[in-house]
């Protein structure tokens, strides 16, 4: 057979067992798998050299601040580290400046995304009480789902309570789509940040200001609208287990729900980052040891169904504000570089999670949630060609000054951390966009996907 790509000698890692052998590439799309690869001409050989061959990283949570304030990050620096971390497919959040709420603002993100992106992306649109009149014409153009905030998040995107919620999942339910929902309860947070605000700010604080109940008073709202209504329900970057194990009853109640959660809220908490300050403000906040080991159950049996990175580099400036006051500081952090590599190291050979249970957490279940399945989100002929290669024993340094994101601030708790993962190369429909440490392909080769 004449092939385009021939990548040999790898363990290639389908929806039902790990292959010894090679993946043959013709064109965008999976031709063959096999454990002979005498039996391909090809024009392009990889050897792999044993190293594993995942199915492409889907990050459901990204945020590449186009259009508005890409100082911060854009689709070109955004894409580029994504590749580089393994992911070929990023759904974009919608609350940018002016936020994904009608035709227009659509337009902006879309024409900036097609001429920048160097992976493959999706949209998400926003569920606000003034735009749920627009949700119909954003999903024909395409929208991956409808985000809404249950707490105040920022100037360019209304919060939604009740009601807004409640009705943004019958608009939604009605065109079929997915509702996605950051969830804390804004009432709580007031008060409770009003008891801590007079002490400097440090990571535990902010969990204590942002209580774990806060979340789960959302997360409980939510799942009763999604019963009542029959929405599919999207629970964003989820921090706590209680969380999880309510999402877990409602889900054997019937209620149509699925849930992400994010690498920090596996691999880092309030001890891990005190020395961090504000570069460790995430939200929903970084919670205890004792939580972010929890979180691993549900991740390890199933009930957390796929990863968001919430990839959001701030600049040092959005980090310590002119004034002093840590209180104002921009909220989120940078990872979509060093998700993949960290959660291989503490999933797979840490807690022995199955490289097969790893592709659909990060791969196939988000295919399949979003309507992108079986043309993404597996090894399977006739699938898109889009896969990275793991070395699984290589040793080695992150560090933000050597990311290929916009922002180098070097600050974030990640930077300077040994790793014993790595991401050889990243492949998206059968072209090779990163190996190496190198970009292979222009900003501009990635697609527009929806569902």
């Amino acid at each position: 057979m004449e092939v385009d790509l021939l990548i040999k000698n790898a363990k290639i890692v389908t929806e039902t067992a790990v292959v010894d052998g090679c993946l043959a590439i013709r064109g965008e799309k999976i031709a063959a798998i096999s454990n002979n690869d005498e039996t391909f001409a090809a024009a392009n050989l990889v050897d792999a050299h044993g190293n594993y061959l995942f199915p492409g990283a889907i990050d459901t949570h990204s945020h590449f601040f186009e259009p508005g304030d890409n100082y911060r990050e854009d689709f070109a620096h955004g894409t580029q580290a994504a590749a580089s971390g393994g992911f070929t497919l990023v759904l974009d959040m919608p609350n940018t400046n002016p936020p994904v709420k009608n035709e227009e603002t659509f337009f902006l993100k879309y024409h900036a995304a097609v001429e920048n992106c160097l992976v493959d992306f999706g949209l998400w649109g926003s569920s606000m009480a003034d735009n749920l009149k627009n949700i119909g014409k954003l999903h024909e153009l395409g929208c991956i789902g409808f985000k809404a905030f249950t707490i105040d998040a920022g100037p360019h995107f209304d919060y939604s309570g009740d009601y807004a919620q409640m009705k943004g999942m019958e608009t939604v339910k009605n065109i079929g789509g997915i509702f996605g929902a950051h969830a804390e309860n804004r009432d709580i947070i007031r008060h409770a940040t009003e008891l801590w605000t007079g002490n400097p700010w440090t990571p535990a604080i902010h969990d204590a200001a942002r209580p774990w109940y806060a979340e789960l008073s959302a997360i409980n709202s939510l799942l009763l609208y999604a019963k009542i209504t029959g929405c599919r329900l999207h629970i964003c970057h989820l921090s706590i287990p209680e969380g999880a194990e309510l999402i877990k009853k409602a889900r054997s109640e019937g209620v149509d729900v699925t849930v992400e959660t994010c690498p920090h809220y596996l691999v880092l908490n309030t001890e891990l980052v005190k020395d961090k300050g504000t570069f460790a403000m995430i939200n929903p906040p970084l919670r205890s040891p004792e939580r972010m080991e929890k979180m691993w159950q549900f991740v390890l049996d199933g009930s957390i169904n796929y990863i968001g990175t919430d990839h959001a580099p701030y600049t040092i400036e959005d980090k310590i504000p002119d004034n002093g006051n840590l209180w104002e500081a921009n909220a989120g952090a940078p990872s979509i570089d060093v998700a993949i590599p960290l959660l291989l190291s503490e999933g797979v050979k840490k807690r022995q999670m199955s490289v097969i249970d790893f592709s659909k957490l990060t791969s196939t279940n988000a295919a399949r949630r979003f309507g992108l399945y079986p043309k993404k989100g597996h090894i399977a002929i006739g699938a898109d060609a889009d896969f990275f290669l793991a070395d699984m024993d290589k040793r080695w340094n992150y560090n933000r000054l050597n990311s290929f994101s916009k922002t180098k601030v070097t600050h974030f708790a990640y930077d300077n951390w040994e790793l014993d993962c790595s991401i050889e190369a990243t492949v998206v429909r059968g072209s090779i966009v990163y190996c190496d440490g190198k970009i292979l392909q222009k900003p501009g080769y990635g697609k527009f996907t929806r569902a």
